[in-house]
C-alpha cells in the first residue's frame, strides 16, 4: 500500500504538460459542455417552435389589418366624394353640349384631385367614374368599356346598397395599350332629398393587396390568399403549395374584413423549423471544431512556452553584458515569443545604431567648430596689428581707414569671444553692420537695411550665422549687376520657429541653378563652401528639422531664408549659474 502510493505521484509528474491539461479538461469542462448544450438546444428548439407559430399568426393579423385599413380608406373617400355639396352640384348639372359637358367634367377632375391628394394608398386608383343619367364623367385613365359602370347588373348590385359601398371581385380591363385586374368599389350617388342621382365608382388597381403581400416578411414557399364570400380567390401572392399532409402545413384564415372577404395563409413548417435545426446542426459543429482547436492550441503551448522563454532570458541577460545584437541567438517556438525575442534584437540594434550616429553626429560637429577655429587668424598678433595700423591711421588723420580697422577689430572681438555659445540676434545683426562696412570699401554701390521685432532681438542664433550669407550676396547678386543694389535683413516667428531672411536685389538665378544649390546643401564640400557651412552647422546643432531654404528669380534677386529654434538667450546670471554648477 505505501509503495503503490508512492508510485502514483511519481508517475504523475512523469506526465507531460499537454496530457496532463487533457485529463483535467475531458472531465471538467468537456462534458458539462456537452450537457449543458444537450439540454440548451432541446428546449431552445421546443421554444422556437411555439414561438415561430405565434409570429407567424401575429403577423397574418397585422397583415388582415393593414388590408382592411386600406379598404376604409377607400370607402371613405368614397363617402366625401359622394357627400361633397360642390360635387353633386356638378353632377346634377345636365350639359347641352359637348362643350359645356367639358367644363362641367374639368370642375369634377379639378375637386377630385383635391381630395385625390395626400394619401399614399390612393396612388392605387386608377380611375373615378361619375355616372349619371345624361353623362358620364372619368377622373383619371378610362378603359374600353368604361369599366362597365353602364352595366345594368353593376348599377342593381350597386342600387341594392342603399348608398353604402359595394366591393366587387378584381376584374381584367382593358386601356387599349395595357391589360390590368382591378377592384370596382361602388356606391349610389344621392342628393340632398335622397333622390338617386346615379353611381359613383372606384377603379383600384389589385396591387393595392399584392403589395401588402410582398412588404410583409414571411418565409419563403408561404401562399397567401385573399378570398370572396364563396371561397373563391380573388388575389394571391402567386406562391402555389403542392400537396403535403396536414400536419406539416400551417393554415390561417381570418374573415374579420369589412366586405366579408377572408384572408387565407398556408406555409410548410419543415421550412419554417429548417433555420432551427440549421442552427443547432452548426451549434454542435462549431462546439466539437473549438474542443479539437482547443485541445490542439493547448498542447502546442505547453511544448512551446518553457523553452522559448528560458532562451529569451538568457539574450535579455547577455544584452544587458553589452554583447553585440548578432551574436544573440534566433529560436523558434510560441509567435509571441519569437516576436518578443526579435523585437528585443532589434531594439539592440537600433541602440547600436543610435550609439554609432550620436558618435558620428559628434564627429562632424567637432570637424565644423575646428573649420570655424581655423578660419579665424592667429588673435594676438592680428589685433596688435590692426591697433598699430589704427593708431598711425589716427596721427596721420585718415578716419576712412581708422573706422575701417574699428570695424574689423570688432568683428575680430565678436568672432574671438566666448567658446562657440550662441548669441543675440542684435548682436549678429550689430556685427553685421561692421562686416557691411568694411564691405563697403569694394563694394560702393549697395545699401544695407534691417527689419526686426524688438521682441526677437534676444532670440538666440549661433555665432556668424549671417555673415557668409551677406558675403554670397555681395559676390554672387550684386557685384555682377548693373544697378545699385540692396540687401535686407528681416526676422519673423513662426510657431516656435524664427525665420531669418537674407534677399538682395542681384542678377538672381534661374530654376535649374537654384535647385542644384538647395540639392548641394547636403553634399560634399566642394561648392558653396560658406552656405553649405551655415547649413550643416544649424542642422549640427538643431537638427535635420533646420537649416536653410532659397528662392531666386533671374534679374529679380535672391532670397535665403534661415530656420532655427525660437529660443530666447539666456542671461549672464543663467549662465553663472550654469557655470557654477
Amino acid at each position: 500500500m505505501r509503495i503503490g502510493r508512492f508510485r502514483l505521484p511519481t508517475r504523475w509528474r512523469s506526465v507531460r504538460l499537454p496530457y496532463k491539461l487533457v485529463l483535467v479538461y475531458m472531465p471538467l469542462i468537456l462534458l458539462p459542455a456537452l450537457a449543458g448544450i444537450y439540454y440548451l438546444t432541446e428546449s431552445y428548439t421546443s421554444s422556437s417552435k411555439a414561438k415561430a407559430a405565434e409570429y407567424a399568426t401575429d403577423l397574418l393579423g397585422l397583415m388582415e389589418q393593414k388590408i382592411d385599413d386600406r379598404m376604409r380608406s377607400y370607402e371613405q373617400l368614397s363617402k366625401q366624394i359622394m357627400t361633397d355639396g360642390e360635387l353633386l352640384k356638378l353632377a346634377k348639372t345636365e350639359p347641352e353640349s359637348a362643350y359645356d359637358r367639358f367644363k362641367v367634367e374639368s370642375a369634377i377632375n379639378e375637386k377630385l384631385n383635391v381630395l385625390w391628394l395626400g394619401a399614399d394608398q390612393n396612388s392605387y386608383i386608377r380611375s373615378i367614374k361619375i355616372e349619371t343619367p345624361s353623362a358620364v364623367y372619368t377622373y383619371g385613365k378610362n378603359a374600353i368599356d368604361e369599366y362597365d359602370v353602364s352595366n345594368p347588373a353593376y348599377r342593381s348590385a350597386v342600387g341594392v346598397m342603399k348608398g353604402g359601398a359595394r366591393w366587387f371581385a378584381p376584374q381584367t380591363f382593358d386601356d387599349g395599350y395595357t391589360k390590368f385586374r382591378a377592384f370596382r368599389l361602388g356606391r349610389a350617388i344621392r342628393d340632398e332629398k335622397l333622390n338617386e342621382l346615379g353611381t359613383l365608382t372606384l377603379v383600384i388597381r389589385d396591387e393595392a393587396v399584392g403589395d401588402i403581400f410582398r412588404q410583409m416578411k414571411f418565409q419563403e414557399d408561404t401562399a397567401l390568399k385573399l378570398l370572396d364570400e364563396n371561397g373563391e380567390p380573388l388575389v394571391d401572392n402567386e406562391v402555389s403549395i403542392d400537396d403535403v399532409k396536414a400536419s406539416r402545413l400551417l393554415s390561417f384564415a381570418d374573415d374579420r374584413l369589412g366586405n366579408g372577404w377572408t384572408l387565407a395563409v398556408q406555409m410548410r413548417l419543415d421550412r419554417l423549423y429548417e433555420p432551427i435545426y440549421s442552427t443547432v446542426r452548426q451549434a454542435l459543429f462549431i462546439l466539437f471544431g473549438c474542443i479539437l482547436l482547443g485541445l490542439v492550441v493547448t498542447h502546442l503551448l505547453a511544448l512551446d512556452l518553457v523553452i522559448p522563454i528560458r532562451r529569451l532570458t538568457m539574450n535579455m541577460k547577455m544584452g544587458i553584458k553589452g554583447v553585440r545584437p548578432g551574436k544573440l541567438k534566433r529560436f523558434g517556438g510560441a509567435v509571441e515569443i519569437v516576436e518578443m525575442n526579435d523585437t528585443f534584437i532589434s531594439i539592440m540594434y537600433e541602440i547600436e545604431q543610435l550609439i554609432d550616429e550620436v558618435a558620428k553626429q559628434e564627429k562632424k560637429k567637432k570637424d565644423a567648430e575646428i573649420r570655424v577655429l581655423q578660419n579665424q587668424l592667429s588673435p594676438h598678433f592680428l589685433y596688435n596689428t590692426l591697433n598699430s595700423i589704427r593708431w598711425m591711421a589716427m596721427i596721420q588723420r585718415q578716419d576712412n581707414i581708422k573706422e575701417m580697422v574699428d570695424a574689423l577689430n570688432a568683428l575680430l572681438t565678436y568672432a574671438l569671444r566666448g567658446s562657440g555659445d550662441p548669441v543675440p540676434l542684435a548682436d549678429e545683426i550689430a556685427i553685421l553692420r561692421n562686416y557691411v562696412a568694411i564691405q563697403k570699401v569694394r563694394y560702393q554701390h549697395f545699401e544695407f537695411a534691417t527689419d526686426v521685432p524688438a521682441e526677437l532681438e534676444r532670440v538666440e542664433v549661433l555665432k556668424f550665422l549671417l555673415q557668409p550669407l551677406i558675403e554670397n550676396a555681395l559676390i554672387h547678386g550684386l557685384a555682377p549687376s548693373e544697378h545699385p543694389g540692396e540687401i535686407i535683413v528681416s526676422a519673423v516667428s513662426e510657431g516656435d520657429h524664427l525665420l531669418v531672411t537674407v534677399a538682395d536685389n542681384g542678377v538672381g538665378m534661374n530654376e535649374e541653378t537654384t535647385d542644384r544649390l538647395v540639392s548641394g546643401l547636403s553634399a560634399s564640400p566642394t561648392d558653396r563652401l560658406g552656405v553649405r557651412s551655415v547649413h550643416e552647422r544649424i542642422q549640427l546643432h538643431y537638427g535635420t528639422n533646420y537649416g536653410l531654404s532659397m528662392r531666386s528669380e533671374p534679374g529679380v534677386g535672391t532670397s535665403v531664408t534661415v530656420k532655427v529654434p525660437l529660443r530666447p538667450i539666456a542671461s549672464a546670471e543663467e549662465k553663472g549659474e550654469r557655470s557654477h554648477a
